[in-house]
Order: structure tokens, then sequence, then C-alpha cells
């Protein structure tokens, strides 16, 4: 899938100070990183204090030979920095909670924000994407704030600090000192630019590797059937080279931008070394003066150097924090309306009213389809693939909104109603069956949390997955793994089923849901829907011929068109009909 920016207005906010939109998420947190700083601050205040001591020792204690204040200055030449990293390591601690409480604070809102996007936005965005914005993005960002933000922030006192100290000492030297950060500044605004481009096109290829990926080892079984190995080996290797290229370039400037930041502060740290002692000799300073002074530069001088070398990594992240802008920002466009209410539990009558739908600007699907399906009714939704038979169903839940018309469920508007409370009205089953990695009797109970132990039973025995979970060592306790290896395709489908009608749904929705079935199971689920379906209006997407032919109502779609409805005698009877051709095709097909 294409990591395509749905909604192109959410993605010009996203160049707009995307700090400033991330903030809302670092205020809670404010007291303790506020905290941690000011002590950090106190911390860089303690630190700056042992080259006074040593000043004073030098000029004050040894050259006078005033030995009796000897003791008191080791003490605090020992003290101070012992302090100092005590209070440093409180702080950093009080800093690193207040950063992880901070990354899953994030990680939780782009999560509700992804599952509460329609699915226009995830058939555009591969869920190997999400995952690196969720997880790699969302990192990047906890450690600007909790590190860099920290780190800048103390570097800059030591700075100021350093240079204000240096100035009272020697304001030619200070002067120096400032021409040396202006070289600094003018370096780093050369090389950064690259930097940011560079990883902005190397995380876009890395979201493509995630994405293939997570693709290849979903479907390693296909891979191997079809001898893939070698064609997914070399597109791996292609974007691996690929995104190396991009990490390369991106990390050669800054070890550029890094070397050349070193090679100022060499250059700039020995003239002022120069300068410092041509005033010794001139008499213009004292000897301990200058110690302390060389102290202080290499202290000014050393967070420009750390700066440039943190260049890269605030470059990335500036790029992440606009990819979770990106997701957050992004605009639903299936939402409940405010104040909407909440959609009742009643009779399940359906009716599309000169609905129309188009998945695509100018490819239009539905062109004023209208049926009435009166509550009870089983109907099989039957066509050719690409004729809107599941997209009939997905309407239904919203999650997809109709462009004109009317879709309705017992007189109220699907697009009126709290959609939580719409979709609580559904029970469904796919054709691929979607189990989690937990128990059977969790994944069952997964659209009713509050099932008690008999319902799942009940649940259970009706879809015909009882009695394969008992011959299974812990029975309905039986972790089934990731994406059910314990199970077959066919129990996975019974359990999906089991899950489906837990919630006692007043409309069920089966969308090619025996299409994976051996006989076997078939005649099974078959058996357990004869009761499921009595007395609950139900749509059944189906080309088995046993489905449809029992169906009470049964409605043929052509090219997003329904062309003819009714039920399997009434239907056969149309010479030259299209189910009547369908129906002879799908009964060919079976004999063969």
């Amino acid at each position: 899938m294409s990591n395509a920016k749905v909604t192109p207005a959410g993605a010009s906010r996203q160049e707009v100070r995307p700090f400033r939109r991330l903030a809302a998420f670092v205020r809670p947190h404010m007291r303790r990183l506020i905290f941690g700083i000011i002590g950090m601050g106190l911390f860089t205040a303690l630190s700056m204090l042992p080259p006074l001591f040593l000043r004073y020792l030098v000029d004050e204690v040894i050259s006078p030979e005033e030995w009796g204040l000897l003791p008191t200055i080791i003490v605090l030449i020992v003290a101070t920095p012992a302090l100092a990293w005590t209070l440093r390591w409180f702080n950093r601690r009080t800093i690193t909670v207040a950063g992880f409480r901070l990354i899953a604070d994030m990680r939780m809102a782009i999560y509700r924000k992804v599952l509460s996007l329609s699915m226009r936005y995830h058939n555009a965005t591969s869920s190997g994407v999400i995952v690196n914005r969720l997880m790699d993005d969302v990192n990047l960002f906890r450690e600007m704030v909790t590190g860099e933000t920290v780190g800048i922030f103390t570097d800059l006192i030591v700075f100021v600090a350093a240079i204000i100290i240096v100035a009272a000492l020697s304001p030619l030297l200070a002067l120096m000192v400032f021409g040396i950060l202006v070289l600094y500044v003018v370096t780093y605004r050369i090389f950064a630019r690259r930097i940011e481009g560079a990883w902005r096109s190397y995380r876009t290829i890395y979201d493509r590797i995630a994405e293939r990926l997570q693709e290849t080892v979903a479907g390693v079984r296909q891979v191997r059937l079809y001898n893939r190995e070698p064609v997914e080996n070399r597109t791996f290797l292609n974007r691996t080279d690929e995104s190396l290229r991009f990490s390369i370039t991106s990390n050669m400037a800054a070890i550029g931008l890094n070397t050349a930041t070193n090679a100022i502060a060499g250059y700039g740290s020995t003239a002022v070394a120069a300068v410092g002692a041509y005033l010794v000799l001139t008499g213009g300073l004292q000897y301990g003066d200058v110690l302390a002074i060389n102290t202080y530069i290499f202290m000014a001088l050393s967070p420009a150097i750390r700066f440039t070398g943190m260049a890269g990594q605030i470059s990335e992240t500036r790029v992440s924090m606009r990819r979770i802008v990106e997701i957050l920002d992004q605009e639903n466009d299936v939402t409940s309306p405010p104040g909407a209410p909440r959609m009742p539990k009643l009779d399940g009558k359906v009716e599309f009213s000169d609905v129309h739908f188009r998945y695509m600007p100018d490819v239009p699907l539905y062109q004023g389809l209208s049926i009435t399906v009166e509550p009870g009714t089983t109907v099989a939704l039957v066509g050719h693939t690409g004729c809107g038979k599941t997209t009939f169903t997905q309407l239904l839940m919203r999650q997809w909104d109709i462009q004109g018309g009317h879709l309705m469920i017992d007189g109220y508007d699907v697009r009126s109603v709290e959609l939580r409370s719409l979709r609580d009205l559904f029970g469904v089953v796919l054709q691929s069956p979607v189990v989690f990695d937990g128990t059977i009797a969790e994944n069952i109970a997964y659209g009713a949390p509050s099932a008690s132990r008999d319902q799942i039973v009940e649940a259970a025995q009706a879809a015909e997955i009882y009695d394969a979970a008992m011959r299974l060592g812990d029975g309905l306790d039986t972790v089934i793994g990731t994406q059910g290896v314990k199970l077959s395709v066919g129990e996975k489908q019974r359990l999906s089923i089991a899950r489906a009608i837990i919630t006692d749904p007043v409309i069920l929705v089966m969308d090619e849901a025996t299409s994976s079935l051996d006989s076997e199971s078939e005649a099974l689920i078959q058996r357990a829907l004869t009761t499921v379906l009595r007395g609950r209006t139900s749509f059944v997407v189906a080309h088995r011929l046993s489905t449809i032919v029992g169906a009470d109502l049964i409605v043929v779609m052509d090219s997003g068109a329904i062309v003819e409805k009714g039920r399997h005698q009434d239907l056969m009877a149309i010479e030259n009909g299209h189910y009547r051709h369908l129906y002879e095709e799908l009964r060919s097909s079976v004999h063969r």
C-alpha cells in the first residue's frame, strides 16, 4: 500500500510549528520536567565552581603560600562535584520518568486516532507505516524533549555563565570566544539542511521496507509456494541499499559538521590560549586567571560541539514530529455528529433510499440504489466480483459514508446516531477469519468482554467450535497463538462466527463466511446458521449454492446496481435472467 496523505489540508498544518501541536502532550508532565531542568541548572552551576576554586588555589593560596586556607579549598574542590553529580542523578531520574509517561500518552493518543479513522485512511496507509510512527517516531520525540531539550538548556546555562565569567576576567578573550560561536552557527546552517533532507528520504524508504517486510512475513507460505524467495530477497536488498544511501548521506553530513566544528574549536582554543599567554607575559592577567579562563573556554565551546553532534538527531526528530502530526491531524470523515443519540436495538429493518456512493471521486459505484429489507429477513447478496456486494454491508455499518440519499435502520438515518451504538447492532463474519493471540474463550468474547462462561460455551456450541476446542489441551482456555496457528482455517472461521453471535446482534453480516471451509465444516456451519439466522436480519455475501438457495430474499447486483431480487424459484423462472445465468455458472463450477 502507498503511504498516501488522505487529507491534504491536514498535511499543510504539519509544516506550521509541529512542536506547538505536540506541546499538549508535554504540558501534563511539565512539573516534573521543570523540576528536573531546575535541578540540572543547579547541577550546572555547581559544576562551574571548581575552576574558580582552582584559580583561588593558585593565586591566593599557592603563590602567596597561605597554607591555612588549603584544607578549606580542597574540601570545596572535592565536595562540590560530588554534590553536583548526586543532584544530577536525582534530576535525570525525574526527567526519565516524565519522558516515558510522555511516550505512553502519545502512543495511546495515536493508537486511539488510528482506530477511529475511517477505512478511507486505512486503505491508503499501510500498517507498517503506522507502526513505525507509533513506535520509532514517538520515541525520537521523547528523546528530544527529555534529552536534547534538557541538554540544550543546561548547555546554554554553561555557555552564558562561562562567557560572563571570561568577560569579567578578560573582555578580549570573551570577544574571541563569541567570534568562534559565530563560525559554529554558519557551519551548522550549511550542513543542517542536507542532514534533514536526507533523513526525510531515509524515513520514507524505511516505511516501504517495513510495509514489504510485514507483507512478506505474513505471506511466507505464498512466497515459498511460488518460489518467490529470490525476488523478495532482491526487492528487500534494493530498498535496503536505497535507504542505506540516504542514511550514509545524512550521517556523512553530520560527521562533516562535527569535524568542522571540532576544527573550529581546536584552532579557536589554540588562538585564545596564545592570546592568554601573551596577556600573562605582558602582565595583563595572572597565571591563575588564564588557567580558569582556559577551563571556562572549554566549557563554553563543549556545548557548541555537542550541539553540532546532535544536529543530525535534531533534524531527524523534526521529521518524526511532522510524521506524528500527520496522523494526529488526519481528518476523520466518518464520525458521530455532536449530541447524536444512541441507536436502540429494535427490529433490524433496513432501507436504502436513492443511495449514491463512490470510492474515488470520478468512479461512481452506487447511483440511486434503493431497497427495503424487512426485519428478520435473510438476504443473499450475489453477483460477480466488484459489483458492490461487500460495499452494501460496509455502508450499513458506516465503514464508509454515502454521498447522497438516505440509509436507514429502523427509521434512523445511520449518519444521525452515535457511531458505537450503531455498530453494536451488528455481528460480522468475514471471508478471512481474524483471530487474536489469546485463548479460544477470549476470542469468542472479544466483542462481549462481560459475557459469562455459559454464554461463551453456548456461542461455541452454536457455531460448532465447542467440540473441536474440547479436543485441544485446555479446551476453551487453549492459547491459539499468533493468527490462530493452532487452529485450522475452518475452526478459525467457526470461532469468528461464535464471536459474532455472542453479542446477540440485531443484524448479522456474513461476507463469504463459508467460502474457505471444506464440505464437513460447511455442513456444520449451515446447521448452526439454521438457528442463528432465525428471527434476525441477515446479509449473506455468498457464492455457495447452499447459502443462496435458502435465503428469504436474493439480491442480484451488477456494477453497483440491483438488477434482480426475489426468492430462488422466482428468479430461476426469469428467462435469460442474471440470477439464472449466475446460478448455472456456480452449479457448473461445483460439478467440475
